[in-house]
């Protein structure tokens, strides 16, 4: 992939590789994913929003319309199993480990999930279209950030993702689990890097089988420090004996603005140039680096709680309307 001529690397994107985050989605945004090439749709499947009373039934209402509509179009969806409910735990960054009791309700909510809509699932059923199953799940999220995991540990997130993934393959031998992304460059003090993180996960056996792919959320001020933490992270798992195992780059992003201190945030023309040349030297290193999927966050402006930077990262406006970076991303997601 390396010496492609300029205006190349669109025709050189394989189907599926670019994606979008979104944090909310309308009926109508699906047709515009379709028309800009997005091939991956990464969303939170939350365990509290589907059952949020121990005594209640699972209720996949709002996921159905997420899986339908991107079938509808023939896009890819990459759940993301997160979440403790509050009926298990009231706890900020409580994770699945902590008891028996919510590892064994974990397991039920990943095999309801899989088996509604993976391969053969209940949901295809009654879907009026061509079945679209899920076949890739990436199992948690961040968990070197101190807002996902109370107190990160690289050791016991491996014990989840090899719980998840031998759950996940009993419901769908065929399906690909996704680790978790970490945060290559964390600001909290309270976390952990990204590459300390991994190289220490990795170091249990059970966790490195466990996950056909690595995932990481390279953010960064420049494409060229994005570059470095790729390959810092193709460095940590090829020291793992993972040399095989692709790269998954679940969420990047820049937002738009007055950045000040936080580099993060730039003006709308270096948005526009973080992403183009960002999604570029992702196409150029992909076999070099083993890089499968890039996941643009987020898909629309919005108020976002936990991320500031994120309010303006989207390729829509908060009101719907295309801004010129949903015309980069097409440009070189089409192939």
């Amino acid at each position: 992939m390396l010496g492609l001529p300029a205006g190349s690397e669109a025709a050189q994107a394989p189907k599926g590789f670019f994606g979008v985050h979104p944090r909310s989605l309308d009926p109508g945004d699906y047709p515009t994913m379709a028309g800009a090439d997005v091939g991956l749709i990464r969303t939170g499947f939350v365990y509290s929003a589907v059952r949020p009373n121990e005594s209640d039934p699972y209720d996949w209402t709002a996921y159905d319309a997420v899986v339908a509509g991107a079938a509808d179009q023939g896009i890819d969806v990459l759940p993301v199993l997160v979440g403790v409910p509050r009926w298990i735990s009231t706890e900020r960054g409580a994770t699945p480990l902590d008891t028996a009791a919510s590892k064994a309700a974990w397991r039920e909510f990943l095999t309801g999930a899989v088996e509604r809509y993976g391969p053969g699932g209940t949901f295809w059923a009654t879907y009026p279209g061509t079945p679209h199953p899920i076949e890739d799940w990436q199992a948690w999220n961040e968990p070197n950030s101190f807002n996902n995991w109370k107190r990160p540990s690289p050791r016991e997130y491996g014990k989840l993702l090899t719980l998840s993934a031998k759950t996940i393959h009993a419901a769908d031998p065929d399906a690909n689990v996704i680790s978790a992304g970490v945060i290559s460059q964390p600001v909290n003090r309270k976390a952990m890097d990204g590459d300390v993180y991994l190289r220490k996960m990795l170091r249990s056996r059970k966790a490195a089988k466990a996950a056909d792919a690595i995932a990481i959320h390279p953010y960064t001020g420049s494409v060229k420090q994005v570059r470095e933490q790729i390959e810092l992270t193709r460095e940590v798992m090829d020291g793992a004996k993972l040399k095989r195992t692709p790269i998954w780059v679940t969420e990047i992003g820049w937002g738009q603005g007055r950045g000040g201190a936080n580099p993060l945030i730039v003006s709308a023309a270096k948005q526009r140039r973080n992403l183009r040349e960002s999604f570029r030297m992702t196409l150029k290193k992909r076999r070099k680096l083993r890089i499968a999927k890039v996941v643009w966050y987020q898909w629309r402006d919005g108020l976002d709680e936990v991320c500031g930077w994120c309010n303006t990262s989207g390729l829509l406006r908060e009101d719907g309307s295309a801004k010129p970076l949903l015309g980069e991303f097409a440009a070189i997601a089409r192939r």
